[in-house]
């Protein structure tokens, strides 16, 4: 069946037309004067049409945790009072948790973490959890400490710290992944049927944001194969594309040499994932100077010989490398161990994963470098977590914080993504926020975010459309085209007429993908 699509202001990356023709599921005429007829014409009435957005680093199966957790962020939660106000309301989850996302100390009135004085208020008898802004670490009750059997013996584990009080009992703080995961191995992740229904949710969560393609970025093994649950969720009717990275770590411990397959042509096994430090806000990721009146340059997870055991691995499975780097220091690192070995992909080989800290002269090197890599950054961060980001960077280095402008000028293939949840904002994957933060370097109480650093509407798109699919595999380019997948948004108001303070007010009013529907 053939649908044309007339009277609508269609955006194809760098012209517009007006009329679309598509045939099973593919784009075949695009123009202003269709002439031949179709089985189906859906007038658009004026509206402005998109390609469908690609958030290519995000945490889909987290973000279905959250859907039923409490958010302690602004601008609901501006506080530790507040957020033990909000968790005491909540209904605990089925495996009797209570939970909530999003803290970040910065963003509170008191500036600290919640300890377990603190949420031992909330109940003292089931465990309490409440995941930081990052997605690295957590606060938790007394009682969730005993269930993961945790006292003042219990040593720090690799890649994470636990947070103690001046007499070495611990204070419900985990900090960083290690930490975070004496948790989470304790909490039940519910059976694979209820996973699976839980990633199905995902399908209209993502609809309302306009996002077709995902990417998983911390997939995992255990206790089920991520493959496995994002394959069952699609054939059970979950529309997105997704595209998996596997955690480097939880491969090389199961001793595996080679990736897991999907069995579902939606889902498609990318690569592998590494982390090189941890965050800027939390004081963890690894700096080449100290943090700003500190005298900490945070620390490394994976190191040099992580990087190389990967690179082989890698080569062999003939997929990418995506790596989280927030400090400098990672970064650095990062580029003088691949820097000049060989690329074995046609698309970027190895993806830095959010490159906070970018001046002109590691631009420059990542620019000459043998390696071809690429920068997936979320200007998301800075935008709502700026207290944290001044609190902990001069004025200096806070000017090489997400230089997107610059990244596109090196030439290093560069894109937008949202790292949802890992954020302290409601809804950190609206892409009109984002576009909204890249284009006015405005922060979401009016701070200056380095206008010097700003770029334009239409590069903001292609950073969450066309540049995002040029580095992930596969044939589809993000653009509306001839012989494209018809995967494309209808807008409610025209982006590019709105003055960029009235752009997150945009709804998505209809998704298309594959030329039907969601």
């Amino acid at each position: 069946m053939e649908q044309l699509f007339i009277n609508g202001k269609i955006w194809q990356g760098e012209t517009f037309s007006s009329a679309m023709a598509v045939r099973d599921g593919k784009i075949v005429w695009l123009g202003d004067s269709p002439e031949e007829k179709a089985d189906d014409i859906i007038d658009l009435q004026g509206k402005t049409v998109l390609p469908s957005f690609w958030d290519i680093h995000t945490h889909p199966l987290w973000i279905s945790e959250t859907l039923a957790g409490v958010p302690c962020t602004p601008p609901n939660v501006n506080s530790i009072a507040e957020m033990i106000d909000a968790l005491k309301q909540s209904k605990p989850a089925l495996n009797g948790w209570i939970e909530g996302w999003g803290y970040d100390e910065s963003k509170l009135a008191e500036g600290r973490t919640p300890t377990i004085h603190d949420l031992d208020q909330v109940s003292a008898t089931q465990p309490v959890y409440v995941l930081r802004s990052d997605c690295h670490s957590c606060a938790v009750n007394s009682a969730a400490l005993r269930l993961a059997g945790i006292t003042k013996d219990t040593p720090d584990p690799v890649g994470g710290k636990i947070g103690r009080f001046p007499d070495g009992e611990p204070n419900g703080v985990m900090i960083e992944n290690g930490a975070s995961q004496l948790i989470k191995n304790v909490k039940s992740q519910g059976t694979f049927e209820e996973i699976v229904a839980n990633t199905l949710r995902l399908g209209e969560h993502y609809r309302k944001r306009g996002i077709g393609v995902i990417s998983d970025m911390i997939s995992l093994l255990h206790p089920f194969d991520f493959a496995d649950i994002y394959s069952e969720a699609c054939r059970q009717g979950l529309p997105q594309k997704v595209y998996l990275y596997y955690s480097w770590d939880e491969l090389r411990q199961a001793g595996d040499k080679q990736l897991p397959k999907s069995s579902h042509p939606q889902v498609e096994v990318a690569g592998i994932k590494l982390f090189m430090d941890g965050t800027i806000s939390n004081q963890t990721a690894h700096m080449k100077r100290p943090f700003k009146n500190s005298q900490s340059t945070g620390f490394t997870i994976n190191d040099r010989s992580d990087l190389e055991s990967a690179y082989e691995f890698a080569k062999a499975n003939h997929c990418q490398i995506a790596i989280h780097a927030m400090g400098d220091a990672s970064i650095q690192l990062i580029l003088d161990t691949l820097g000049d070995k060989d690329p074995w992909l046609e698309i970027p080989s190895v993806r830095i994963e959010h490159a906070t800290l970018l001046d002109e002269e590691l631009l420059a090197d990542f620019a000459k470098a043998k390696m071809n890599f690429a920068f997936v950054t979320q200007i998301i961060f800075l935008y709502a977590e700026y207290a944290s980001y001044s609190q902990n960077l001069e004025e200096q280095r806070l000017k090489t914080v997400y230089p997107l402008k610059s990244m596109i000028e090196s030439g290093v293939p560069t894109a937008l993504s949202s790292d949802a949840p890992a954020t302290a904002w409601m809804a950190p994957d609206d892409v009109f926020t984002s576009l909204t933060a890249a284009v006015t370097r405005k922060g979401a109480n009016e701070e200056d975010l380095n206008s010097a650093e700003a770029i334009s509407l239409e590069t903001a798109l292609r950073l969450y459309t066309s540049h995002a699919a040029a580095v992930v595999p596969g044939e589809t380019i993000g653009v509306l085209a001839v012989g494209q997948p018809a995967d494309f948004l209808v807008l409610d108001q025209d982006i590019f007429t709105l003055s960029p303070e009235q752009r997150p007010s945009i709804q998505v009013e209809k998704m298309y993908l594959q030329g039907k529907s969601v």
